[in-house]
């Protein structure tokens, strides 16, 4: 059946028509709360309506104090003009940032500002003294936000001038496109002071850098024509409707926002989402698509914010919904941008039947070679499956408090990801073919309801071949397979979403789990399968320190902005950064020990299941973690006695 919808989809799937659709986002100045942003929502609204679907649109307030489960909306920022000119001690003036011809020249949601500034160097280990930054313009090559706290907010500095990006070895060493400048933006709570800042190339940074430690006087003469006010942010949706009024919904979904152009990041999901959509579209009309049980859903949104406002407004629609994928960075050009076309996988305490779809859905899809000699065949493309890391709207998704199973697809490492180089030339049409074709089979057959559909699915599922995947052949341990064997059985408990009998399953599953459990002979397999069992049979609270979420959704990554960071003494913030600075891995053993975070688990018991997944121990770090989360009332210990609300 899979592959039956996956030749149907590859009849109307085109992938030219959705580059031409990544060229027109990538046109669009998507920062999140912008008018850029909602003049990109319009043309999909448009875009979708020309494909006869019905756009839904909900707002939400960007005014920078609302919140939606626990996440601030960004205040609606525009910016009409900003300039930047390196002068120096002759007068000699230079163009060196241009918001009009690189709209990433300019650190975003800068406030608006004029004057000239001496320039420090703020990464020298002399930078920090007291008054050393007064009124000056800090060059740095750190993240801007602390760097703002830092210099700005602590010593009075005038504003940033940034030249930082994140390396992705070994597609993007310290050494690689030295004149392309990052992507960086401020974040700015309800409180803060606010302020400015530019960004320069690598090499003009380090050019600078030079200059200054030679010891010449060099000036930023700024000009910088900004404001905020509040804003209507949409939240654009389309459904397909089901033919059962209890039925549920799949859904596809992908981040609009980012700054222009952010080609692959992420106009190439936005484009194959719409291409997804228009497909399934052509498909029903032609009968090729037949309303099954349940509806899907085409959801774009800005990255996380807009995932928790579009739950938080309407809490039924997330009980309605069934399974979901996430198209994030979905076009990229293999060869170029050295990217692997990636299914990451929910936690293995979370794992669902979804992602075994996707999985059977990307493998069909592709495009085939034949061999020389005719019998065989291979692709070109380079997949693989990875273990959980989050970093986009499926973390909201996958979180047991939503409770949709959500897998991601993305091509990564990219070269050229949040830069002036990520532009449109370096998206391929096969690829956002490739995964538009993979969401709309996943869409079609999980949307169906039907006994073949469901049995295919429960295939899936209980097929021998899939215990193999996932597993790293360079560690194979007792770890590994206890590992696996979690998710087997979460996934098949997912089986119930769509009205699977998953018992018989389970049953055989574990009949498997049982057998490799006592082959297994690592040091560390008691541990392990203990978890496993612990997992798979008790439903009992733990002994010990049980802690409850108060804010049921995750936490986000950038700390500053949870809510009651900011009355929190600052040498606990410092503490709490300091400790996640150290700590390998910090914010997914964070996020995962938030998701193991039941009511029931107790901290030694979420710590076992971050190791279970991740490999590594972080169980003083969770403890403090849990501790640092009472403090912001974002989190409650439990007494042993009291019980599960």
């Amino acid at each position: 059946m899979i592959r039956e919808v996956v030749e149907r989809t590859r009849a109307v799937v085109d992938g030219s028509r959705a580059l031409e659709d990544v060229r027109a986002l990538a046109g669009f100045h998507r920062v999140q709360a912008s008018p850029g942003y909602n003049a990109a929502a319009d043309w999909l609204a448009e875009s979708l309506e020309s494909a006869g679907l019905v756009p839904e649109i909900t707002t939400v307030s960007g005014d920078g104090r609302s919140r939606h489960l626990g996440a601030l909306m960004p205040e609606g920022w525009s910016c009409e003009f900003a300039e930047a000119w390196l002068v120096d001690a002759t007068g000699h003036r230079e163009k060196w940032c241009d918001y009009e011809a690189q709209k990433l020249s300019l650190v975003l949601r800068s406030i608006a500002a004029q004057g000239r500034y001496p320039i420090v160097d703020g990464d020298r280990d002399d930078a920090a003294a007291p008054g050393s930054a007064r009124g000056a313009v800090v060059l740095t090559e750190s993240a801007v936000q602390t760097q703002h706290e830092r210099y700005v907010q602590g010593q009075g500095a005038a504003g940033l001038l940034a030249f930082g990006r994140r390396l992705e070895p070994p597609v993007r060493t310290n050494d690689t496109d030295l004149d392309a400048v990052a992507y960086t933006s401020f974040w700015w709570d309800e409180h803060s002071p606010r302020g400015w800042g530019f960004a320069i190339s690598p090499a003009r940074g380090r050019s600078l850098r030079s200059r200054l430690a030679a010891g010449e006087r060099l000036w930023l003469e700024i000009h910088i024509v900004a404001r905020f006010e509040p804003i209507a942010i949409p939240l654009l949706s389309a459904v397909l409707p089901g033919a059962s009024p209890e039925g549920g919904e799949i859904l596809i979904v992908s981040h609009l926002c980012h700054p222009q152009p952010s080609a692959n990041d992420n106009a190439s999901g936005a484009a194959s989402n719409l291409e997804t959509a228009r497909s399934l579209q052509r498909l029903r009309q032609s009968g090729a698509f037949p309303m099954g049980t349940h509806g899907v859903r085409f959801l774009w949104v800005p990255e996380f914010t807009g995932t928790y406002a579009w739950l938080a407004t309407r809490p039924e629609r997330s009980r309605r919904l069934i399974a979901g994928l996430n198209l994030d960075m979905v076009g990229e050009r293999q060869n170029e941008c050295g990217s692997v076309l990636l299914l990451e996988h929910p936690p293995c305490f979370g794992a669902s039947f979804a992602e075994e779809l996707v999985e059977a859905a990307r493998r069909l899809a592709v495009d085939w070679i034949d061999s020389f000699s005719g019998p065989g065949h291979y692709s070109h493309v380079r997949m693989a499956e990875v273990p959980f890391s989050g970093g986009s709207d499926h973390a909201v998704f996958n979180h047991p408090a939503i409770d949709v199973p959500c897998p991601l697809l993305i091509q990564w490492p990219d070269r050229y990801y949040h830069s002036t180089l990520d532009t449109p030339d370096r998206c391929d049409p096969s690829s956002l073919a490739h995964a538009a074709r993979t969401a709309a089979t996943f869409a079609a057959v999980a949307s169906d309801g039907g006994p073949e559909a469901l049995d295919r699915i429960a295939e899936l599922v209980r097929r021998p071949e899939r215990r193999g995947r996932l597993r790293p052949i360079d560690r194979p341990d007792a770890r590994e397979e206890a590992r696996h064997a979690l998710r087997e059985d979460s996934v098949a408990r997912s089986l119930e979403r769509l009205g699977c009998d998953a018992t018989s399953i389970r049953k055989e599953l574990r009949s498997c789990l049982t057998a490799t459990r006592d082959r297994t002979n690592a040091s560390d397999a008691h541990e392990a399968w203990r978890v496993v069992e612990r997992e798979t049979t008790r439903r009992r609270r733990g002994a010990g320190i049980v802690f409850e979420r108060r804010l049921e959704a995750p936490l986000h990554d950038q700390r500053f902005l949870l809510p009651g960071w900011t009355e929190l003494p600052a040498f606990e913030r410092e503490a709490w950064l300091a400790d996640e600075a150290r700590t390998p891995n910090a914010h997914l053993h964070a996020e995962l020990a938030w998701m193991a975070c039941d009511g029931f688990r107790n901290v030694e018991e979420i710590a076992d299941l971050v190791w279970l997944e991740t490999g590594q121990r972080s169980d003083v770090f969770i403890e403090r973690f849990f501790d640092r989360l009472e403090r912001l009332e974002l989190a409650r210990s439990l007494d042993p006695s009291e019980p599960k609300r």
